[in-house]
């Protein structure tokens, strides 16, 4: 699969894409933005083909990421070509960052530049380049705890599944972690607390209302079917059948089996030889002693 660079401005957009500020909602709603754009004259473009979209400028800077999903179609124009048709791909747009946001190409690929055409195939040095640079900037980017950021993997190494868009809502789990705090309602565990600033932002959020009960017209309310678990109780939780297993029945089955709540679990450190002689002295011992020996 090949990749590429198309440039977009959004001051003056083409017929056929769309608004930036449409599809970026799209994107941050939905998981992805489908777009028809132009690749006349362009050859190599197949479905699953990454795409990183450049806005124009003095400073280009690279603002989002794409998939090409569908090969390359006709359709009718107007000035475009002599024939009166361009040729085209479908693009699903899975991230578009504000604008004003862009990173600047020249720190993710210091030796390209755009084309007039503004189409530019990657090869494959060049494609591995950008990728890990996109990474690197975007490590910080706001994202749910089971998501991968669009762009940091090859096509090739993901696969697609449907997801809740309720526990997958930015804004929504902003709101659960506020209200509920950031520990675990089932185990108490907390990101933070275990490896320190690094772990800001892990903790996933679990929609408790039963997906039987989600209806047309449901409105997410996110201090109330929201409760944080982590991806542990989370992934737990899922496997309760018809209904996904609330945080107290995740409680009931960690104190069946002695589980104690992490905040309950003290850190502790390697014993040494004399101290685990100590230990076993000391079980003989009480072994040894008679029920009334006080």
């Amino acid at each position: 699969m090949s990749a590429v660079l198309l440039g977009w401005d959004p001051v003056w957009p083409e017929a056929w894409q769309p608004d930036y500020a449409s599809a970026a909602a799209g994107a941050a709603d939905a998981g992805m933005f489908r777009a028809v754009w132009d690749i006349t004259g362009v050859r190599g473009l197949e479905p699953g083909s990454d795409t990183w979209f450049v806005l124009p400028g003095a400073q280009a800077g690279v603002a989002g990421h794409g998939v090409v999903v569908s090969y390359p179609y006709a359709i009718s124009g107007a000035e475009a070509d002599p024939d009166g048709a361009v040729t085209v791909v479908d693009v699903d747009i899975d991230l578009l960052l504000p604008l004003g946001d862009q990173i600047p190409l020249s720190g993710l690929l210091p030796s390209c530049s755009l084309p007039e055409s503004g189409i530019l195939l990657l090869d494959r040095e060049e494609e591995d380049d950008l990728r890990a640079a996109w990474a690197l900037q975007l490590a910080a980017l706001p994202s749910p705890a089971t998501a991968v950021v669009p762009g940091t993997l090859p096509q090739e190494a993901l696969r697609w599944s449907l997801a809740s868009r309720y526990e997958n809502d930015p804004d929504a789990i902003r709101i659960c972690l506020v209200h509920h705090g950031t520990a675990c309602s089932a185990c108490g565990f907390e990101f933070r607390a275990a490896f320190g600033e690094d772990g800001s932002g892990m903790m996933q959020v679990h929609h408790i209302v039963p997906p039987r009960l989600v209806q047309d017209g449901y409105e997410l309310d996110p201090v109330t079917d929201l409760v944080p678990l982590c991806p542990n109780c989370h992934a737990m939780a899922h496997t309760g059948t018809p209904d996904p297993y609330t945080p107290a029945e995740l409680r009931r089955l960690l104190a069946v089996r002695a589980v104690l709540p992490v905040h309950q679990v003290l850190a502790g450190t390697p014993l040494t030889p004399d101290e685990l002689q100590a230990q076993a002295d000391a079980e003989q011992l009480l072994g040894n002693r008679k029920p009334g020996a006080d």
